[in-house]
This record gives structure tokens, C-alpha cells and sequence, in this order.
């Protein structure tokens, strides 16, 4: 009989905490190209130093952002639970190790605080952070009911690309970083779609997919076209970090359709992992110093799926 988790694990399974670095990622990235970024689209972002951010809001702009991703990933469960109990026996509820009700007073706690914390301490701007708070709930309300709802966990992303991006009281979102936070959200919207294809064994939604999970290296080239004299050593970073994760999602959707038990899960995972290359390619253009993180949570993020499921 195997020792039940304690119930730190079980928060932990609950919260998917394998993604937190992708959330911290997309909140540094935010930040950066929203700081130094203009009102125009054609100018190129100032290079900002890592040094110049203010480290106690940033911690309290993690924090928040952490606890709102967790508390939404744990009331996925408690609305799934009864799909749960057919599919997914494994899982917390089902399996008996918690009840349905601490699950949804933890999730709910969790989101409530997270939403303070932004709004209060990192003074993020309320309205990118209840609109955030509402779409999270819409998706984890109706996603098993609706193949749309790829567009809602798209729209989470990018909606907190928003909150990360006003953080320290920034009140306007530039045009770039709605741009930047575009890409991120197809991406994730990508990922949903290829993986809910090839479950149901259809081709068009993996072919459609595809153009998705490249949206950040194909902006990332449209971009060094378009500033055509941008410094060489942003060039190259951009150059590197784009390839990066277009390795990372050629080599997933590889992995996917070699149709080995389990493969859809690893290549999602990887892909998910891979959400913290797509916020380096973004560094690459306004924080080059911020790439070092960037590439060292995404080791982290496939180190903490070997101990709690990014799914």
C-alpha cells in the first residue's frame, strides 16, 4: 500500500507547479518589452538592464501571478472531477487522497490572494487582473464541454502577459507587448489544439496547430526583417533563442506522432516547458541579460514534470 502524499505534495499536485517558471518567465518578459517598448510598433525597444527592475516588485508581481496560475490549475480539478473519476482516477479527488471541498476552498483561496497580491502590492492594473481571475474560471468551467475553450487558455496567458505588464503601476500595455503576448497566447492555443487532434486522431487540427506553435520564431524573423538595423548582438540572440524553440516544437510535434502510449503527454509537456524559450526570444530584443533565466527555468520546469504532471 503506497504512503499517502503529504499535503504540501498534494498542493503542489493540485497547482501544477511544474508550470510556475512558465508563469514567471512570461511575467519577466512582460514587464521588460512593455518598459521598453514605445507607442510605435516601427521603433526599435530600447536595451533595458535587468538591473533596472525593481526586484521587491518583482517578487510581489511572482508571487501574485503564481497563486492566481495555482488556484486556477487546482479548481480545473474540482470541475473536472467527475471526468476525473472515469479518465483520470489518479488524480487527487478521485483518488480519495483530498476532498472535493478542501479542493475548492484551496483553489478559491488561492486565487483570491493571488488577485490581491497584483492588484495591492505589484499594482497591476485591476482590470487585467479580473479580466484574467473571469477567464480562468470560464475555462476551467468549460473546457471538457467545448473544443473553443484551446481560445480561452490562449487568452489566460495573454491576459496575464497584461497584468505582468502594468505591474509597478504601468497603466498602458504598448502595442509590442500586445504583439509579443499575441504570439505567446497562439502558442499555447497551439499546443491545446495539437494535442486535442491527434487524441481524436485528426489530421487538420495538428496541420492548423503547427502555424500556431511557430508564432513566436516567425515573429521573432519578421521582426529582425523589420528592424533591419538592429545591433548585432541582439541579431544573434534573437537568432539563437528563435531556433531554440523551434527545435523545441519541431522535436515535440515529432515525438507526438511516433504513436507510442504516452507520447501526446511528453510532447505536450515539452512544449509547455518550451513557453519559457518563447519569453528568451522576447528578451532577446529589450533585455538580453534576462535570457540567462529564461533558459535556466526551462531545464527547471522539465526537472519539477518528473515529480508533478504539467497536465
Amino acid at each position: 500500500m503506497s504512503e499517502k502524499p503529504s499535503p504540501l505534495a498534494i498542493i503542489s499536485t493540485l497547482g501544477r507547479i511544474s508550470n510556475l517558471p512558465t508563469v514567471w518567465t512570461n511575467c519577466l518578459a512582460a514587464w521588460a518589452i512593455n518598459s521598453s517598448a514605445s507607442e510605435r510598433v516601427r521603433a526599435i525597444p530600447e536595451w533595458v538592464d535587468f538591473s533596472s527592475l525593481d526586484l521587491t516588485m518583482l517578487g510581489l508581481l511572482l508571487l501574485g501571478s503564481s497563486l492566481l496560475y495555482m488556484g486556477g490549475c487546482t479548481l480545473n480539478d474540482a470541475f473536472d472531477q467527475k471526468f476525473d473519476a472515469r479518465h483520470n482516477p489518479e488524480r487527487p479527488i478521485p483518488s480519495g487522497q483530498v476532498s472535493s471541498g478542501f479542493v475548492w476552498a484551496i483553489g478559491t483561496t488561492e486565487m483570491l490572494l493571488g488577485a490581491w497580491v497584483l492588484v495591492s502590492f505589484a499594482y497591476c492594473e485591476l482590470i487585467w487582473v479580473g479580466a484574467l481571475a473571469f477567464c480562468i474560471i470560464l475555462y476551467d468551467a468549460v473546457h471538457k464541454h467545448w473544443a473553443g475553450s484551446v481560445v480561452l487558455m490562449g487568452g489566460c496567458r495573454l491576459l496575464l502577459w497584461a497584468c505582468a505588464a502594468t505591474a509597478g503601476a504601468h497603466q498602458v500595455v504598448h502595442p509590442l507587448a500586445w504583439i509579443w503576448g499575441g504570439a505567446l497566447g497562439c502558442y499555447v492555443v497551439g499546443i491545446s489544439m495539437y494535442a486535442r487532434g491527434e487524441s481524436r486522431k485528426d489530421a487538420e487540427p495538428s496541420r492548423i496547430s503547427i502555424i500556431f506553435l511557430f508564432a513566436s520564431p516567425l515573429l521573432a524573423l519578421a521582426a529582425l526583417v523589420h528592424w533591419n538595423n538592429l545591433d548585432p548582438i541582439r541579431v544573434f540572440l534573437a537568432n539563437i533563442t528563435g531556433l531554440f524553440i523551434g527545435w523545441i516544437v519541431f522535436r515535440s510535434i515529432l515525438q507526438m506522432r511516433n504513436g507510442e502510449n504516452g507520447a501526446i503527454g511528453k510532447g505536450v509537456s515539452h512544449l509547455l516547458a518550451g513557453i519559457c524559450i518563447t519569453d528568451a526570444v522576447v528578451a532577446s530584443f529589450c533585455m538580453p541579460s534576462m535570457i540567462i533565466p529564461c533558459l535556466c527555468l526551462y531545464p527547471f520546469s522539465l526537472l519539477l514534470q518528473k515529480k508533478f504532471a504539467a497536465t
